[in-house]
C-alpha cells in the first residue's frame, strides 16, 4: 500500500469535511508525529480548516481515539470466501490484522487502550467471533478465543516494531555458552534465532493461539 495522502484545500477551494476524512488526516498525523501530537489543534491544522469545524465529526479527544480505532479496523481484509477451511480464513484476518498494525505502529496503542466502541469497529470482532463459532466455540469458548487471539496479535505486533525479536537475537548469549550453564533448551531455542522471518512465526504462533484457546 501507498503512502497515505490526506487532501487539503488549496487557494479558492474548501475541503469537504466529513468524519471519515478527518480520520483519514488522524491517522497520518499520528502515523507522523505519534498520538502524543495529537490534538484538535494539530488535527485541524492538517486538514487546513479551523478547529471549532471539528467538534461537530468528534466531539472530544476520546471519540477522535475512538475513531482511530475504528478507522484501523476497518482497515483489516475479512476473509469472504467461503470455501477455504475456517483455521485458513481466520489466520488470513489475523495476518491482515497484523499488516495494518505495522501500516500504522504509531496508532498502536490506541487499539490496546480503547474499547471497540463504535459500531463500524465492530463488524471485524463479529467477523473473528462468527469464524469461531464456526469453528465448533460456544458463545463462551469464542470469548476466551477472541481475548487471546487480539493479546497475541497486538502484543507481537507491539514486540516486533520495537525490535524486541532482532535485539533478543542479538544479545543472547552464544548457544554453546548456555549449554554449559546447563540450560540445553535456551540454548537449543537461542541456535535457531539468527536470521528468522518474522511473518512466518507470526503465523505458527497464531496457529497455536488459536486452535488452543478454540479447544482443538
Amino acid at each position: 500500500m501507498g503512502a497515505r495522502v490526506v487532501a487539503t484545500p488549496s487557494a479558492g477551494t474548501s475541503l469537504k469535511l466529513d468524519r471519515p476524512t478527518i480520520l483519514e488526516a488522524a491517522l497520518s498525523l499520528v502515523d507522523r508525529e505519534g498520538l502524543a501530537g495529537l490534538n484538535m489543534r494539530a488535527l485541524a491544522q492538517e486538514l487546513g480548516v479551523g478547529t471549532m469545524s471539528l467538534y461537530h465529526y468528534v466531539p472530544n479527544k476520546d471519540a477522535l481515539l475512538d475513531g482511530i480505532a475504528e478507522a484501523l479496523l476497518g482497515e483489516i481484509a475479512i476473509p469472504g470466501d467461503r470455501a477455504a477451511p475456517w483455521d485458513v480464513r481466520a489466520a488470513s484476518m489475523a495476518r491482515s490484522f497484523r499488516d495494518v498494525c505495522l501500516r500504522h505502529p504509531n496508532c498502536v496503542p490506541a487499539l490496546v487502550t480503547r474499547p471497540f466502541a463504535t459500531p463500524a469497529s465492530l463488524a471485524p470482532c463479529e467477523a473473528a467471533l462468527s469464524l469461531l463459532a464456526e469453528g465448533g466455540c460456544d458463545p463462551e469458548r469464542a470469548l476466551i478465543a477472541f481475548r487471546a487471539i487480539v493479546a497475541y496479535i497486538l502484543g507481537f505486533v507491539t514486540m516486533e516494531t520495537a525490535g524486541f525479536f532482532e535485539a533478543i537475537g542479538g544479545r543472547a548469549p552464544p548457544p554453546e555458552d548456555l549449554a554449559e550453564l546447563g540450560l540445553p533448551h535456551l540454548s537449543a531455542c537461542v541456535a535457531l534465532m539468527p536470521g528468522r522471518d518474522i511473518g512466518a512465526d507470526f503465523d505458527a504462533g497464531f496457529r497455536v493461539v488459536l486452535l488452543g484457546s478454540a479447544g482443538r
